[in-house]
């Protein structure tokens, strides 16, 4: 087959790169290639709903929800659900029997909402460390200002609709195009002329090196920021406390450098490999890869931002109804474990009485001698 935009590798989606690979394969190996696409994305999406879900339960406490950095989460730990739903509805396009108009559906609307939902977690998480860093400074009416929840209310509306405006272009373009590999089926795909693929391509660099670069700055000048008065109150060098709180405060990195870990490598390969043909298999899988770990930072909103944090993570322990829940049933095990079962008990009666015969028969043989 030649290489062109109907069966080019990297224009397909996530599920349709699946897809593609499954009806490339033999019979022998589809069924159980479809089990493995399927049980992996589900995996995935079950772990981070109930991530995100112990997240909510922690940022709805009034103490975290009235500031703007538990305020952006919120809204950072629902957009993830929502976006994770969208990535297992986007699994329905794996059956063989697929109508063009629920093709149409899943591939315009659920994709597309799928791919802006990302972008907005994206730029969440930059703000969040930029609420985090303005905390450092001595407050004035700037400050405050920036810091107020009417300023991330509006922020945050304001991100939401640039970002559905800058992913028209990729509403309109995505089509359901025949299957070359099953002839009455669709895939998904993106078919942008030369101009809006390179303005695309401009957008998703931006999209993911601004929220980067942002998160970054914000955590090295709280670093700085912090080190620079610890060294003058205690005669220090600089660089020896901000490596102390470096090591400290070095969750404050993971969430930007998991991202950046995980979304560059789908722009890349598409920067890279502009045109492929789909009977390479090895980059179809690659391609499926990079397009399914795009989804594992908002799947580990708990881990990168409620369990690092003690007092997030003493909220969630001591406030929140899951947190409560998981720690009286620990509480329960551990009270279980230590009440002894009947077998145990029956042993130490055993013990016991065996004990009593002997001092019997000593006294006993004391008393004859």
């Amino acid at each position: 087959m030649s290489c062109n935009n109907s069966i080019n590798i990297f224009l397909l989606g996530l599920v349709s790169g699946m897809t593609s690979d499954i009806r490339a394969s033999s019979i022998d190996q589809q069924q159980l290639m479809t089990f493995a696409y399927a049980f992996s994305v589900t995996i995935m999406v079950a772990f981070g709903i109930i991530s995100n879900i112990f997240s909510i339960d922690t940022l709805k406490q009034r103490e975290v929800r009235s500031s703007t950095v538990g305020l952006y989460l919120i809204v950072y730990s629902c957009c993830s659900i929502f976006g994770l739903i969208m990535v297992e509805c986007r699994l329905i396009r794996m059956l063989n029997s697929f109508s063009y108009a629920a093709s149409f559906i899943i591939c315009n609307i659920v994709s597309g909402l799928a791919s802006i939902i990302t972008r907005i977690c994206l730029w969440m998480n930059g703000f969040i460390a930029i609420q985090r860093s303005l905390q450092s400074f001595e407050a004035n009416h700037l400050i405050n200002k920036i810091r107020s929840r009417s300023f991330a209310i509006t922020n945050i509306f304001i991100v939401i609709i640039s970002i559905f405006s800058m992913h028209i272009h990729e509403l309109i373009y995505r089509v359901s195009v025949s299957d070359p590999l099953l002839k009455g089926n669709y895939i998904c795909q993106i078919k942008y002329p030369s101009s809006l693929l390179t303005m695309n391509t401009i957008f998703s660099f931006v999209h993911l090196f601004v929220p980067f670069s942002l998160n970054m700055f914000a955590n090295c000048l709280i670093l700085t920021l912090i080190s620079r008065r610890r060294a003058t109150l205690h005669q220090t060098s600089h660089w020896n406390q901000w490596m102390r709180h470096f090591h400290r405060h070095r969750h404050l990195f993971l969430a930007p450098t998991l991202a950046m870990i995980c979304i560059l490598p789908q722009l890349t390969v598409t920067t890279l490999f502009s045109c492929v043909d789909a009977s390479l298999k090895w980059l179809l899988r690659l391609n499926t890869a990079v397009n399914l770990i795009i989804y594992i930072p908002q799947a580990s909103t708990f881990l990168l931002f409620i369990l690092p944090s003690e007092s997030y993570f003493r909220s969630f322990k001591t406030q929140s109804h899951l947190g409560k829940l998981i720690a009286r049933c620990y509480r329960l095990d551990n009270r279980i474990g230590l009440i002894p079962t009947t077998i145990d008990r029956f042993h130490m009666e055993t013990r016991n009485r065996q004990v009593a015969t002997t001092i019997e028969l000593n006294q006993i043989q004391k008393t004859q001698n």
